[in-house]
């Protein structure tokens, strides 16, 4: 009886020592939990085998000593599960100090425990026993056992009452079987010393059956969090993309869930493969420096396109022991950025259609209006009856009426397209704002408005921007204005603030006693081909674009236009645009009308130049007649040519100061002309100035046309002194009288 029930709790102690170190090396990274289970395991194997061995002795003193170092391992267990119920039942505060405070009392009561003189020892069938006799000490010990017991039994309690998910719930429950079977056994084995008989290992042999419940307890919280042990099931489950690990000789040892699914083929038979064997590869995909590599490949099985990821494995040498491949199948990318390369490229051709019909459409329409506001020009210029020149100035009229809208549907296509663009060029407010003056007070005159220009005198004239543009915003407002106002009068207000001694803050403000906008309707303003108020201004000329288009230029100068109105009372535009200072200029007062103003009135050249030879190129002969008659008082030598081969022929044979060339001719266009001019050998016209004549008015077309070689470029319709300036800055100056007048 004595040999079995030694060999017993011996084997039993041995189970539970191998268990604990067996979870001592099983976890990498070493938790709270992962210590104090490995701690329990130890004390409760040295509890079994202290006890065994006082049951095989026969010396009281040897027994003794067992029993005390025993005794210490039996207080070591007790506050190692105290402190897994504390961690487990996440209490804080004052109860975690009480309770971890009343365990370590068990430091203070073990030397009187294990007092030789509180046990009295007796040989049994089953070995060396021993019985507690009464006493202080005893009782104390009694007692501090049954409130550990009590103690245990409420974190349990406790840990049942916050647990909110089922496995806390299911580890509660464990710990709380642990706390039964330990406390049954130590109550037996001190209840049958209290009545007289003998203490039989009832307590270690229960222990015993509770760390086996403990193990499992602590086997199913390892196996429900994540750790490295385990990550690597979750991986094979959870990753969609395939994994594959590669061990040193380049063959599959492991592939997770996600490449099974990928490949269609079983774990086993995916070990039996190579990378070649599932992928097309150009080249070696395992011979590369550094840790990590990346490729692109084709899969044989099923077509995909892949992005392979390959990440090398070390061990402690740093020697390379496999291959860690993720794929990620990138079919639908690649074919999603192929319909977007397509997509792009549909709406490349598209806009290069769209920007070769508006260049064919601007030539189209401002060809033959070229021809009919030249002629009409000339017979402005020429005529002295009062009902022709009257009936002459509606046309005029009504051409820059459809030039306007003409223009404006050009920029906004441009707006839209991308294609329009801002250039910074040096220019003279003072000189913008009387040009805009003189444009609009004939237009308000003749509706009887009062048209004011506020301009503080002291404010920057000399200044950097898009001089064009500007333009545009400022006299669009303002012809709007003039527009829509029935009575009263239009007042521009220029303020200005500085930003920087090289920038300055320029506001426009269009103030009208028009019709006013109501409130609802002002979001709509800068809406493309919206008219508001339809009812009452549709008797209005207008296409709707013209504000969008401000809008849309204030924008692209990164400004910015706001408008304040009162329906019935009128509206007041405000346009802020940042500028460059380019001088110490100032506005001074806009009254005076600047000299070229007023040769521009009445209706002088600007300069005479009898000995200059000038050579027109232009297949349509309206065109070279209007260009003949614009330079009619100039006194200019005009030869007219009507093809690109007959501008070479002349070119060759006379001198020509300069050339005005057409773009657009059959046979060979201006540009193929131009360079075959520069070739030739013989050319008397080598010097030259060749100025490109064109009806493209598209955005960039000045620096093509600059870029091809052209001297200089001027669209269609030809206004007479803006021919005139041109050939004046072209012309040499000894050909040149300029007239003063």
């Amino acid at each position: 009886m004595k040999e079995f029930l030694f060999y017993l709790i011996f084997g039993l102690s041995a189970i539970t020592y191998f268990v604990g170190l067996g979870s001592l090396r099983k976890t990498s990274r070493k938790g709270v939990i992962d210590r104090l289970y490995f701690l329990s395991a130890m004390c409760s194997a040295g509890w079994g085998l202290f006890i065994g061995l006082v049951l095989m002795q026969t010396d009281e003193n040897l027994a003794a000593l067992f029993r005390a170092i025993g005794m210490l391992h039996i207080f070591g267990l007790l506050i190692c599960f105290t402190y897994m119920l504390v961690f487990w039942s996440n209490i804080q505060g004052r109860m975690k100090r009480w309770t971890s405070g009343f365990v370590w009392l068990s430091a203070l009561l073990y030397p009187f425990v294990i007092r030789r003189e509180n046990v009295e020892f007796e040989m049994t069938a089953y070995g060396m026993s021993y019985r507690i006799r009464p006493g202080i000490f005893s009782v104390v010990y009694v007692v501090f056992c049954a409130v550990v017991a009590v103690n245990l039994f409420c974190l349990n309690l406790h840990m049942l009452r916050r647990s909110v998910r089922r496995r806390e719930r299911d580890i509660a429950y464990s710990l709380l079987l642990c706390v039964i079977i330990v406390g049954f056994g130590c109550a037996l084995d001190t209840l049958l010393q209290m009545i007289g008989f003998s203490a039989f290992p009832v307590s270690t042999l229960g222990q015993f059956v509770a760390q086996m419940v403990l193990c499992q307890t602590y086997l199913f919280y390892n196996g429900s969090r994540v750790t490295l042990e385990n990550m690597s099931k979750f991986v094979y489950y959870s990753v969609d993309e395939p994994v594959f690990l590669f061990d040193e000789t380049e063959r599959l040892c492991i592939v997770n869930n996600g490449a099974t699914i990928f490949l269609g083929l079983s774990a086993e038979e995916c070990c039996k493969l190579r990378l070649e064997d599932i992928f097309v590869l150009e080249r070696d995909a395992f011979k590369f420096r550094g840790n990590k590599n990346r490729v692109e490949a084709r899969c044989w099985q099923r077509n995909n396109i892949c992005s392979i990821s390959i990440d090398k494995i070390y061990d402690d040498y740093q020697d390379i022991i496999g291959y860690i491949v993720i794929v990620h199948d990138v079919t639908e990318r690649v074919r999603m950025l192929e319909r977007l390369e397509r997509e792009k490229q549909r709406a490349d051709k598209a806009n290069e259609a769209k920007s070769a019909f508006l260049a064919n459409m601007s030539h189209e329409i401002r060809t033959p209006i070229n021809a009919i506001m030249g002629m009409n020009e000339m017979i402005l210029r020429e005529s002295a009856e009062q009902s022709t020149l009257e009936y002459a100035g509606n046309i005029q009229n009504a051409s820059k009426t459809l030039l306007v809208i003409i223009n404006d549907i050009l920029d906004f296509s441009k707006i839209e397209s991308g294609m329009m663009e801002v250039v910074e060029e040096p220019y003279s407010l003072r000189t913008l704002l009387q040009d805009l003056r003189t444009e609009c007070i004939m237009r308000a005159e003749e509706k009887g408005l009062a048209l004011r220009f506020i301009v503080p005198e002291e404010t920057p004239s000399a200044l950097l921007g898009d001089e064009v543009r500007v333009r545009q915003v400022i006299l669009n407002i303002l012809t709007n204005a003039i527009k829509y106002t029935m009575k009263g009068g239009v007042t521009m207000t220029v303020t200005y603030e500085r930003q920087t001694p090289d920038s300055v803050k320029l506001f426009f403000a269009v103030a009208d006693t028009g019709i006013g906008i109501k409130k609802e309707n002002i979001g709509r303003l800068f809406g493309k081909f919206d008219r508001i108020n339809e009812e009452q201004v549709h008797a209005i000329e207008g296409t709707g674009l013209g504000l969008s288009i401000v809008d849309r230029l204030v924008h692209l100068m990164d400004g910015k236009v706001t408008v304040e109105s009162e329906y019935g009372k009128g509206s007041v535009f405000t346009v802020e645009l940042r500028q460059k200072v380019a001088g110490e200029e100032t506005v001074g007062s806009i009254r005076e009308q600047p000299r070229q103003q007023e040769r521009q009135e009445a209706g002088g050249p600007l300069f005479t130049a009898p000995d200059a030879r000038i050579l027109a190129v232009d297949d349509n002969k309206v065109n070279l007649a209007v260009i003949r008659g614009l330079l009619r008082k100039t006194k200019a030598q005009v030869t007219c040519a009507t093809s690109g081969g007959e501008c070479l022929e002349a070119a060759a044979k006379e001198r020509y100061d300069v050339i005005l060339l057409d773009h657009m001719m059959p046979g060979m266009d201006g540009i193929e002309t131009l360079e075959k001019f520069r070739a030739l050998e013989e050319n008397a016209s080598r010097d030259a100035k060749v100025i490109v004549l064109t009806a493209n008015a598209m955005a960039g077309v000045r620096e093509m046309y600059l870029e091809k070689g052209f001297d200089d470029y001027l669209s269609k319709p030809i206004e007479g002194k803006a021919l005139e300036k041109l050939l004046l800055k072209y012309l040499p100056s000894a050909l040149v009288t300029e007239n003063e007048e």
